[in-house]
């Protein structure tokens, strides 16, 4: 039988991971491992807690209004394409 193994889960696995996975409830064994580094790591705890609340407003504070220029000079900012 062929045993599944997980690396070692460290602080930038569980931030990249939990970026990539945003509200989604997924049970694989990387998850799980990173459940378990969420209960030892009081830093990855709190970087997920402050996602959650920023999810959370980003769900009830209303889209501003921005005029073509400040977008683009945002975007630019952010380096995203328009």
């Amino acid at each position: 039988m062929k045993t599944k193994r997980v690396k070692i889960v460290h602080c930038k696995d569980v931030a990249k991971h939990l970026c990539e996975n945003l509200d989604q409830q997924l049970n694989s064994l990387m998850c799980r491992e990173i459940k378990k580094h969420l209960q030892e790591c009081p830093n990855c705890t709190a970087y997920l807690d402050s996602l959650k609340k920023t999810i959370s407003l980003y769900r009830i504070v209303s889209t501003p209004q921005l005029s073509n220029s400040v977008h683009k000079k945002l975007c630019a900012i952010l380096k995203l394409k328009v």
